[in-house]
């Protein structure tokens, strides 16, 4: 399939949407809750609705009615690039057969090939100048509720014909799909080549990791004077938590609506640091209590009447290494929006449990490396060896003479994956002494160890 050259191409997106704009019919600004509304619907009515070009950039895609709209569209002539990152296959087995399907199709693709993953979640329909873009992922359950507000996905996504906004997008996709950060995946027939004039890009939007998540948002957080909150499905980044504390500290009032499975994930161990952390602060901790997932991405800050949301978790890769798209929008009636929907979460104001008061976990049992329970050392040089186990972050160290050996050292900081030591004091021949761990979560959570002997 050969695209359209980009100047004509261009001129012919002048027409189009002049012509759109001309309508009232065609004009699409709003945000889709798939808490209760089908979203996926007016994403298929987009695809199967253009007729200039489709660009679009995912981490995984896994409902095949999106592959077969595209596929359709494609071979009706319209021209259709996709960025992907197969690495996501090893989580999201579908993915790869999407992929296939629009590869065998024969649709050009460029798959990631940096350290970061392609973490957007953005289709670009030129003839419609409109954009689909936010946190959810192309799933079958991320778009439409199993049951409203009983079984869904939190997610904000957004559909919008504001030009500022889609020509951003436009210029961005063009600037990832000539980079060398993206090699061809399949039916790369010529090197890669823009498809639109550069443009402005809208002040409101956000491009990690060529600009930082982080840092823009955290300025936001210390500024905020009336109240924050905050709907996030991974928290892995101190730097939010410890803005999120600050906040709490100085007096601003902040709720965190998070996701349990990431706070008990073995994958991201600070997830559960960075909560309890917040709980022990004194910030409100909810978590889901609906079926489906949490997988929100959103942060109000009422007394800047600011809205940021998009594809950033609170994570150092979604501002530093991975591809990302957000909007810190300023805009009264998002702003109404978001904080209805919020409060009704954090209220369960349907009657339906949406949410449910936050309970901190403790950690896993330590397991002991040495000295070998029963055996003999010498007197200088003795470590306490162990595995403090997984979401343990503090240790309380006992150790002495009697078999309920007394508290030597509180608080002692330990890493869940890694060997812990501590260091004994010489010691005295001829002597038993005993000792005990007691592993501790950032919210004094406890799991205690046996006791463990040994001879000098």
């Amino acid at each position: 399939m050969v695209r359209v050259p980009m100047l004509w191409r261009a001129l012919v997106l002048a027409v189009a949407v002049v012509c759109l704009r001309s309508s009232p019919s065609f004009a699409l600004d709003k945000f889709c809750d798939p808490s209760f509304e089908d979203c996926r619907a007016p994403l298929l009515t987009l695809i199967a609705n253009e007729r200039i070009g489709i660009d679009l950039g995912f981490w995984f895609m896994e409902d095949a009615r999106y592959t077969a709209a595209l596929i359709k569209r494609f071979q009706a002539g319209v021209p259709i690039r996709v960025l992907v990152d197969p690495r996501a296959n090893t989580k999201n087995p579908q993915n790869e057969y999407r992929l296939k399907e629009l590869a065998d199709a024969g649709i050009p693709m460029r798959k990631c090939v940096t350290s970061g993953i392609m973490h957007w979640k953005a289709m670009i329909f030129a003839g419609q100048n409109t954009v689909e873009f936010g946190g959810a992922n192309y799933s079958a359950w991320a778009f439409v509720p199993a049951q409203p507000y009983v079984n869904y996905t939190d997610e904000v996504i957004r559909f919008t014909d504001r030009s500022s906004i889609v020509q951003s997008f436009m210029t961005k996709f063009d600037d990832l799909w000539v980079s060398s950060a993206f090699a061809d995946f399949a039916n790369m027939t010529n090197p890669p080549t823009r498809e639109f004039p550069t443009f402005t890009k809208d002040p409101a939007l956000n491009f990690p990791p060529t600009e930082s998540y982080m840092s823009r948002a955290v300025k936001l957080y210390n500024a905020e004077q009336t109240r924050i909150d905050a709907i996030m499905f991974r928290i892995t980044d101190r730097n939010h938590s410890d803005a999120m504390i600050a906040a709490k500290q100085r007096g601003v009032p902040v709720r965190i609506l998070t996701e349990q499975t990431e706070y008990r994930d073995p994958n991201y161990l600070w997830d559960a640091w960075n909560v309890d952390r917040m709980y022990m602060a004194g910030i409100e901790v909810r978590m889901r209590a609906h079926q489906g997932l949490n997988h929100g991405k959103l942060v109000l800050l009422y007394s800047q009447g600011t809205s940021i949301y998009g594809s950033s978790n609170w994570t150092s890769a979604s501002t530093s290494s991975q591809f990302e798209h957000n909007e810190f929008l300023i805009d009264a009636t998002a702003f109404s929006y978001f904080k209805q929907q919020f409060l009704r979460k954090w209220s369960n104001k349907t009657g339906n449990i949406e949410t449910a008061a936050f309970v901190p976990l403790p950690p896993e049992t330590p397991a002991y490396v040495g000295p070998v329970n029963g055996g003999k050392q010498g007197t200088t040089g003795i470590k306490l060896a162990w595995k403090p186990g997984y979401w343990a972050h503090k240790a309380d160290i006992y150790f002495g003479t009697t078999p309920d050996p007394p508290l030597v050292a509180r608080d002692v900081t330990v890493t869940p994956k890694s060997t812990a030591y501590y260091s004994l004091p010489t010691l005295t021949p001829g002597r038993t002494y005993y000792w005990r761990i007691v592993s501790k979560t950032m919210a004094n959570k406890t799991k205690a160890g046996s006791v463990w002997s040994f001879g000098t």
